[in-house]
């Protein structure tokens, strides 16, 4: 934990470029609001009317960090609240979901100067048109996957950074239901402004000093002869899973029925690290669930994972050191279906599946007892079968941005006086 002392500012890049320098993590809220869109309802004579959407804010608390001697931000946005409002007797409720925010800066990040910034976002939105004056007039859960676009300035003072930013989402028509039998098209909001502010901060440079004398290398290798960099560590984080591929049976008969909305679930594990082939061998568990509805028809999925996975970390540069492995993970999945209060479907069955498992670590050094890891897992083939030649997808990719390693044993390791005094 040495370092958190020693983070009066931020801007450690500013003076060398170091591995202990190369990230810095960020947290703070901004407000979100989104703007423009268009949408289409069915009236009483039984055709179209179209209508512009309202203007849609919203908080959000932002986690991540600045990367690369402040020449990138990466973070995720979580929403704070559901904003919804009635127009034409349609209800409406449509934002962005959890965002992941790419952002490079031709200019780095420093002390009281504005900078620009492009990048882009892995974005899903979520938008739900009800017709009030109908029965069953619930429409379905639309939850897209965008990539929009992102620009705007960043301002920094100490540990403050200050933020105007503009998304655009350059594919903003969707397909949409608006009865059982009748599709249209709509257009989701193109633009999105923001307003935030970001407290930043260094959790490494503690360990720079250490490094550039030589102890920590020496201390590396005297570990390293007894086999004392190999360790178990303990995880745990806070993950998104976006559902992926058609289900077959909605495709038959819910074609009203869009995918599943993302699924936000907390991301155990447990596992040992062999330092001399640089692996990572883990068990892990998660719990998810999502569900979608529409016209009648409700839809819920859960999904228990119990995962085994080894990954191998490719290489280090400056400490972000990227890893991939397979994963084998035994799965209990569950599907339950009710249409027009009926329940049509409640099925549960054990599968095992196969995965990839990828991601990085950012590791100031091969002593630390803590690191953060950002870990992303995809199953592209993982269904269940609830009728003859009709399936539910349960392929999805999960993905866990920050998650905090500790590996209790170097805890005392690297800090007792024998190795102290080397």
């Amino acid at each position: 934990m040495v370092g958190f002392t020693e983070t009066a500012q931020a801007q450690v890049y500013v003076e060398k470029q170091t591995r202990h320098r190369f990230a810095q993590l960020a947290m703070g809220f901004d407000y979100a609001t989104s703007i423009g869109g268009r949408s289409r309802f069915l009236n009483a004579s039984g055709t179209l009317e179209s209508f512009d959407l309202q203007r849609s804010a919203t908080p959000r608390f932002l986690l991540g960090g600045t990367h690369f001697w402040g020449h990138a931000d990466v973070y995720i946005a979580f929403p704070l609240g559901n904003p919804s409002y009635t127009t034409n007797d349609q209800k409406l409720f449509h934002l962005s979901g959890v965002e992941t925010v790419f952002k490079y800066y031709p200019w780095r990040i420093e002390h009281n100067k504005l900078r620009p910034f492009v990048g882009f976002s892995f974005s899903p939105f979520y938008f739900e048109q009800e017709n009030t004056a109908v029965s069953f007039g619930d429409g379905p859960d639309l939850n897209h996957t965008s990539f929009p676009l992102q620009t705007g300035f960043t301002f920094n003072s100490k540990n403050h950074l200050f933020e105007l930013g503009l998304g655009w989402n350059y594919s903003n028509s969707q397909d949409y239901f608006v009865s059982r039998d009748v599709e249209t098209s709509i257009e989701t909001p193109p633009l999105q402004l923001s307003l935030s502010y970001r407290y930043f901060f260094d959790t490494s440079i503690g360990a720079e000093r250490s490094w550039e004398s030589g102890k920590t290398k020496k201390m590396t290798e005297t570990l390293e002869k007894n086999g004392g960099l190999n360790a178990f560590f303990v995880g745990a984080g806070l993950s998104s899973a976006f559902w992926l591929g058609d289900s077959s049976y909605n495709n038959n008969n819910r074609q009203y029925l869009t995918q599943y909305s993302t699924s936000i679930l907390p991301d155990f594990t447990v596992g040992y690290h062999q330092h001399h082939w640089d692996l990572n061998i883990a068990l892990n568990y998660r719990n998810m669930s999502s569900s979608t509805d529409a016209f009648g028809a409700a839809q819920f999925i859960d999904r228990q994972s119990f995962g085994f996975e080894i990954t191998k970390n490719l290489f280090d540069y400056n400490g972000f050191v990227p890893f991939i492995g397979p994963i084998i993970s035994r799965e209990n999945l569950g599907f339950t279906e009710f249409f027009e209060g009926q329940n049509s479907f409640d099925i549960n069955q054990d599968k095992t599946a196969l995965g990839l498992t990828f991601g990085w670590d950012i590791r100031p050094n091969r002593l630390t007892s803590w690191i953060l890891r950002t870990n992303l897992r995809w199953y592209p083939s993982l269904n269940l079968e609830v009728a003859p030649s009709n399936s539910i997808s349960f392929s999805n990719l999960e993905f866990n941005f920050i998650q905090l390693i500790v590996y209790p044993g170097r805890m005392f390791k690297t800090t007792s006086k024998r190795y102290q005094e080397l």
